[in-house]
């Protein structure tokens, strides 16, 4: 296997929506490449050229192939003539933080100007432009097992003003031993009786607290099967691996959208089945598993265990066996039509790492560290043997995608450094034209997402030019792989929105990118092995890579991993990690 990184200059091709780019980055430096003293005699009049077709799809993070001429000291690009931006790489703009696109608008104006001591020009052309939401799509409030109402959650979410979207996914049953406290029942029992509905009034929470293009809201619910509910266990021959933790999003609060507990639908195929059948009624929605690590010593973790010595460590199973999930399964096509991937990272820890050989960022605990919260440490359950499974042919065009939440349950809003008892929350990245639900839930269907611990890491992963996460695609050999990334910062984006998470520090986000790792599937060592095929330390704010693959072959996979240095909130932790992908290869063309 040859794998080549590549440091020659900036090669930049746009056919169509394909980009292909290659950078130098240990010579290259981000930011307006200012003009040395010069006699202006023999300085050439400053042109600039964009090379794209109007009406482009442009994702956040492209970096978009300019002509320019004239040795320009000033060169920055707009959106609508509003900011100036300099993220540049050489003459090429990288569209890192622009402006929201108009919700009554579909394109944009991009602008790239440039000015030397002659004078100055510019070049404009309408692209459809992508840009990236940041959201937490898992929480919960008392109307199951969490601390605090959901209007307070989504009021602190709005007010924070960090989080472009959010979900509500409460557990579908409402069930006291499993809060560990008797007002969930009380309160279930007075609703009753007041003739509320708990799911009607999530429903209309939804609808109150949505405001297109600003803040988005989604309808979720959880089917939480595990050894302490019926489903699994003892109620299915295939003992825990049929049982798991899975969120649902429905694309729109459909008035007649069900949510359906473990007590009615007991196993994988039953869920998948019946969440098929809510798509077929035009009620369109898709499922993520998570926490799929997961082992919690229940008794210990509520506080029980002091009063109940003798069964305070029975453990409470809920991990996701991948390879049960992949071929163990009946209802397969229904399985297809509405699982999209795995939340990768959750308040309870980092599912993937382990086979891939690099320190895990924010870990589940081992149990000789905890004896409430834990790994259950299966490899079956890793993320990379899921990404596996899903790069096999029986598999083949399914869609499997990673992303990120909180799970919080005592924290009084989503999407906070506040770890409570465990870690801080994680958010997805979502790549859309506008923050609407249509245009969200489409990049959650789509697998137009990623996941990250807390932090707005912005990231732009292009595979043969292709934005393909979550997904199969053709490709050449060699392959070739380019990254960009940006750090957060101080301060507000271009959007308005706070960058710095409720419960951390300002001054902490200031933090250059530290690593950039390129993992892909490892055929020698076998199932579930990753291995890391190229990884740079660029120690910048923004930073631009590309690599070539030459052993590429059908059925290999890619993921890739980002970080940066942060806050110290926890255990010694002070680095926060983003996982993108994976991407999935059918043939070599």
């Amino acid at each position: 296997m040859k794998i080549k990184l590549l440091v020659i200059a900036v090669i930049l091709i746009i056919a169509g929506n394909s980009v292909i780019v290659a950078f130098n980055l240990k010579e290259k430096e981000e930011g307006n490449a200012f003009m040395p003293c010069v006699n202006k005699a023999n300085l050439d009049a400053p042109t600039v050229k964009i090379n794209i077709d109007p009406y482009t799809i442009v994702y956040e993070g492209d970096m978009i192939d300019c002509d320019i001429v004239g040795n320009p000291a000033v060169k920055y690009w707009r959106i609508n003539n509003q900011s100036f931006h300099e993220t540049f790489y050489g003459d090429n703009p990288v569209i890192f933080d622009p402006e929201p696109t108009p919700l009554e608008d579909r394109y944009i104006n991009l602008t790239v100007y440039v000015e030397n001591e002659t004078g100055n020009a510019s070049d404009t052309v309408q692209v459809m432009l992508k840009r990236i939401f940041f959201g937490d799509i898992h929480w919960h409030t008392t109307f199951g097992d969490g601390v605090y109402e959901l209007d307070t959650m989504y009021q602190n979410a709005v007010d924070d003003n960090y989080l472009d979207f959010a979900a509500s996914s409460e557990h579908a049953l409402i069930n006291p031993l499993y809060a560990g406290k008797p007002f969930p029942i009380i309160k279930m029992l007075i609703d009753k009786i007041l003739g509320r509905d708990p799911w009607q009034i999530i429903k209309n929470k939804a609808v109150e607290y949505y405001d297109p293009g600003n803040f988005t809201t989604l309808l979720g619910f959880e089917w939480a099967s595990s050894n302490l509910f019926p489903g699994g266990y003892k109620w299915s021959s295939n003992g825990y691996e049929d049982a798991g933790h899975i969120n649902f999003y429905y694309k729109d609060v459909y008035p007649n959208a069900q949510k359906y507990s473990p007590l009615w639908k007991l196993n994988y195929d039953d869920i998948f089945q019946v969440m098929a059948k809510e798509w077929d009624k035009g009620h369109l929605n898709i499922g993520f598993p998570h926490h799929p690590l997961g082992k919690i010593y229940w008794f210990q973790a509520y506080g029980f265990g002091k009063y109940i010595q003798s069964i305070k460590n029975i453990p409470f199973i809920y991990s996701t066996n991948w390879s049960y999930l992949a071929r163990g399964m009946e209802n397969t096509d229904a399985r297809d039509k509405i699982l999209r991937g795995v939340e990768v990272y959750s308040q309870w820890g980092t599912s993937i790492g382990q086979y891939s050989n690099i320190s895990i960022t924010w870990p589940y605990l081992p149990d000789s560290l905890s004896n409430s919260v834990c790994s259950s440490n299966q490899a079956d359950a890793w993320v990379e043997n899921g990404m596996w499974e899903w790069s096999e042919n029986q598999l083949k065009n399914r869609r499997f995608v990673m992303q990120a939440g909180s799970d919080t349950h005592k924290v009084r809003r989503p999407g906070s450094a506040i770890l409570n008892v465990f870690k801080p929350a994680g958010i997805t990245a979502a790549y859309a034209v506008h923050n609407t639900r249509d245009e969200i839930w489409d990049a959650m269907n789509n697998c137009s997402i990623y996941g990250s611990q807390l932090l707005k890491i912005r990231a732009n992963v292009r595979f043969d030019g292709q934005m393909a996460l979550g997904r199969w695609i053709n490709c050449t050999s060699p392959l070739n792989i380019t990254v960009s990334a940006m750090s957060t910062f101080p301060g507000i984006d271009h959007s308005g929105r706070c960058m710095c998470p409720h419960g951390y520090s300002q001054e902490e986000l200031n933090y250059p990118i530290s690593d950039i790792w390129l993992f892909k599937k490892d055929r020698d060592r076998g199932r579930p092995w990753c291995k890391v095929i190229g990884h740079i330390e660029p120690n910048k704010n923004m930073t631009v890579v590309s690599y070539e693959d030459y052993d590429v072959e059908p059925n290999d996979f890619y993921y890739v991993s980002i970080r940066q240095k942060g806050q110290e909130l926890q255990f010694g932790e002070n680095e926060y990690t983003t996982f993108i992908g994976p991407v999935f290869i059918d043939n070599i063309v």
